[in-house]
Parts: C-alpha cells; sequence; structure tokens
C-alpha cells in the first residue's frame, strides 16, 4: 500500500508525535510497505532526504520549536501528487495539514487523521473547561477534520474532547506503541556507575527519573513542591530531570532558591537513541502531568521496567494499573507515601518490575501498526 504520513513534527522536533510518527513509518516500511513522510524542513528550502519530503519552513513567532509552511506550489509536493497515495494518514492540525488536504483532492487518497494534543488545555490551561472554550474547541474539531474519512484517537480520554466529539466523523482508539527494542537493551555496571559519576549522583537506590520535554503543561513544578516532604522521609532522595525545554529556567532557579540543587539536576537534551540509559538509572518513574493524551514517558518507562507514581489522569486508564506496576497519587502525601513503599519493599519493587515489563507488550509498536493497517484497508476498501 502506498501511505503518505504528514506531519508537522518529524525528526527535526522532540516530542511525542514525532515519535509516533517515527515509529509508524518505521513500522509500516518493515511491512513492506511504500510510505512516505511529509514534514516541515528545518529550514526555507525544501529537500528530500530518502522516502522522506522536508517542504521549506518558517519558525513559529510564539512557538520557536514549532515550524510553518506557507508555501502553495513545490517540486516535492508535485512528485508526492504524481506518487498517487493509496491513504494519507495526518499526524496535525496545522499547516501541514492543509498540504496534505490539497494532495488528497488531487489524488482522490482518502485521509485518516490523528488527534495527539488536548489543544483546549495546551491553549487555556485551567480555563480549558468553561463554556466559551469548549464552543471554540468544537467549531475547531468541525472545520479540522471535515475532510477526514476517520479520525483517531490514542486514548479514551481523547475520545472526550470537544473537538472530537463535535467532528462528526467516526472515531477509532489506538493506542500509540514504542519500539520496545530500543529501551529493553543492557546497561552495564560500568556505564551506569559512569553516567551517576558524569552527573554528580549516587547509585544510592532511590533515584527518581523524568523522561520529556521541559514545559509548564507537564506540571513539572508539581513534583519540586512535593520533594523537601519526600526528603523527610527519604533523605537520600534524588530527581533525574532527562530532557529540555521552555520551563527549564524557571525549574532550575526555584530548585537555587529552595535549597535543591543538590536533590535534583538537569540534564538538557539527551540524544534518542541514549534514552534508555537514563531510564536505566532509575528506580522510580515519575509524572505529574494530567496534560497528556497518552503518554509515550510512560510507555518508555514501563518498557524499562521502571515502577512508574503519577498523579491520577484519564489518560493512564488501561496503562498504569494501581499497586500493579505503579501507584496513582492525589495529593503530596500520597506522593510521599508511595515512593516509600516502593524504595523500602525490594519484593514489591521486583514484582512492579515484572509487570511493568509485561504491560509494555500491549504498547509493541508491531501491535500498533498492525492496528494502524486494520483501519486502512477498512477505510481504502
Amino acid at each position: 500500500m502506498k501511505i503518505l504520513i504528514a506531519s508537522d513534527t518529524f525528526i527535526f522536533q522532540t516530542s511525542g508525535a514525532a515519535n509516533v510518527v517515527i515509529s509508524l513509518s518505521e513500522g509500516l516500511r518493515r511491512r513492506g510497505h511504500d510510505v512516505r513522510v511529509l514534514a516541515p524542513s528545518d529550514r526555507n528550502v525544501s529537500f528530500r532526504d530518502g522516502d522522506n519530503f522536508f517542504i521549506r519552513s518558517h519558525q513559529s513567532f510564539l512557538y520557536p520549536d514549532v515550524r510553518m509552511c506557507f508555501v502553495n506550489k513545490d517540486p516535492l509536493l508535485d512528485e508526492i501528487v504524481s506518487w498517487k497515495p493509496d491513504l494519507i494518514h495526518l499526524h496535525t492540525e496545522a499547516t501541514i495539514a492543509r498540504l496534505a488536504y490539497r494532495i488528497s483532492e488531487a489524488t482522490g487518497a482518502p485521509v485518516v487523521a490523528t488527534l495527539h494534543t488536548d489543544y483546549a488545555y495546551f491553549a487555556f490551561k485551567r480555563y480549558h473547561d468553561i463554556l466559551p472554550v469548549h464552543v471554540l474547541m468544537s467549531l475547531f474539531g468541525k472545520r479540522n477534520y471535515r475532510d477526514a474519512r476517520t479520525v483517531i484517537v490514542p486514548s479514551e480520554k481523547a475520545r472526550y474532547f470537544a473537538p472530537i466529539q463535535a467532528c462528526g466523523k467516526p472515531v477509532v482508539v489506538i493506542p500509540n506503541g514504542i519500539r520496545l527494542d530500543h529501551f529493553q537493551k543492557p546497561v552495564s555496571a560500568k556505564e551506569r556507575a559512569e553516567l551517576f559519576s558524569k552527573y554528580n549522583l549516587e547509585d544510592n537506590g532511590c533515584t527518581l527519573v523524568m523522561i520529556t520535554r521541559v514545559s509548564k503543561e507537564k506540571n513539572m513544578m508539581e513534583i519540586l513542591h512535593y520533594l523537601p516532604a519526600l526528603l523527610e522521609k527519604l533523605p537520600q532522595a534524588q530527581l533525574l530531570i532527562a530532557g529540555d525545554g521552555p520551563d527549564r529556567e524557571r525549574l532550575e532557579k526555584y530548585c537555587e532558591e529552595h535549597d535543591l540543587t543538590e536533590h535534583v539536576c538537569f540534564t538538557g537534551r539527551i540524544p534518542p537513541d541514549e534514552v534508555y540509559r537514563y531510564y536505566a538509572m532509575g528506580d522510580i518513574f515519575v509524572s505529574a502531568s494530567t496534560f497528556e493524551v497518552h503518554s509515550l514517558s510512560c510507555l518508555e518507562a514501563m518498557a524499562c521496567g521502571l515502577p512508574m507514581v503519577c498523579r491520577e489522569d484519564k489518560s493512564l486508564l488501561g496503562v498504569l494499573d494501581e499497586g500493579e506496576n505503579g501507584f496513582l497519587y492525589h495529593t503530596e502525601q500520597e506522593f510521599v507515601e508511595d515512593i516509600e513503599k516502593i524504595i523500602k519493599d525490594q519484593e514489591l519493587k521486583e514484582s512492579m518490575h515484572k509487570n511493568a515489563l509485561e504491560r509494555a507488550e500491549h504498547f509493541s509498536d508491531e501491535r500498533f501498526v498492525d492496528n494502524s493497517l486494520k483501519l486502512y484497508h477498512k477505510v481504502v476498501g
């Protein structure tokens, strides 16, 4: 099958949606499908890299790490039209979406679209539930998905977002998938010791890890607020924050002002092929985010066998099983108690490690590709 995957985030950006597009495109190609990816370039020049087509773009004024395409004509777009895809899988509502729908119109290829982001929460934060925002998001859904044949959401949580409720299209839940073998790699004692030494940390059996984009919507400040209470119970506790983003400076300043710098380490951006090493440093994965639609960080942590302690959110349904592969918390006290339980009970920790690995199998990229192909054949057929 000829499949065009269109996205505003791909190999030049760090995001969950970009990782999903990479996983899906690679998985489909391994199955022998003819897959091309359409995405913004990282500069004001269009170019082709194998079967990846990058259209000239400009940096967004509001979000410096976002690229936007405003072209109407480009030889690479003509080449894709001549190729005549059987189906277009759209992973964006931004500028590349306009080009994808134009290709659909020119070729007759049906479009399936995946929603990756809770736009109401992203744009309006604590006001995301008020009526005017609901109305605006409903109009957004009707406008953006009007030419899609089917809309995909990665979780049941997303099925109830206003744009999806209002889109008027069939909605299918297909959970995201990850390359398990990319995370389930051995890390030697020497490699582990070198990493701890690099960041001036102690391998003391009480390292909490967060590996994510460092941005406000991830609610990472909550973990820093809870850290002093945790240190009263577990003075050896340390937090490793791997990743970069616009909120890093604010979080680092908070740590300096509250004497937490000895207990919190910011690594900055890490290469994607090194991520598994940083999970291997951790004893527990923690997250305070309620922004996620379907957290890839949680899937990655599970693939590495880490117990999880996360703020309860509907995106974790089917991912985190309370008491089996982690705990869901609602308050500071619960957060501290949950961390304590895991750190002080080796049998519980080992049981959660085993359960995490078993649960991760449900979110393999192979299963993700299988589910996507079933939908593709149904739409094309």
